[in-house]
């Protein structure tokens, strides 16, 4: 099991977004992510898929986003065209489990851009497919931070 940390909620357009890198990475409500105020978040990857799990979460290289590339299209990114998971590890996320010490529930999966966001703030957060975030269909997402 690899688990990689420094992975961070952006307060402008609510998504989860890796900030191990120098550039943060374009973000929905212009400009780059801003992760002041958030916990660091870790996430497994390139493990078998058990129970109340679901891989073919990427990593894209643009934006820096994390976002689930199971669908035909990757979804529109806000650096432009769609997500590039090149280089992605496949990484697992938990849903509908009940939530412990250093884990967050009420992450959710846009079904517009195919990003997770934090939908536990009274605005969805701005999309890069135009308008708000929009989590119908998605399961609730737990997440584990440091």
């Amino acid at each position: 099991m690899t688990a990689q940390d420094n992975w961070r909620w952006c307060n402008k357009c609510q998504v989860l977004a890796f900030a191990g890198f120098p550039s943060l990475g374009a973000c929905a409500a212009g400009g780059s992510h801003d992760h002041s105020g958030s916990g660091d978040y870790v996430l497994i990857q390139d493990v078998p898929v058990g129970g109340n799990e679901q891989d073919n979460w990427r990593w894209c290289n643009k934006c820096q986003v994390l976002a689930f590339a199971g669908n035909p299209s990757p979804g529109p990114c806000p650096a432009g065209g769609v997500h590039d998971h090149l280089l992605s590890g496949d990484y697992v996320l938990t849903y509908s489990v009940a939530v412990g010490g250093n884990e967050q529930s009420n992450w959710r999966w846009c079904n517009k851009c195919q990003a997770l966001a934090f939908a536990g703030n009274p605005s969805p957060g701005p999309c890069a497919d135009g308008g708000s975030h929009d989590h119908s269909g998605s399961g609730d997402y737990v997440l584990s931070f440091e």
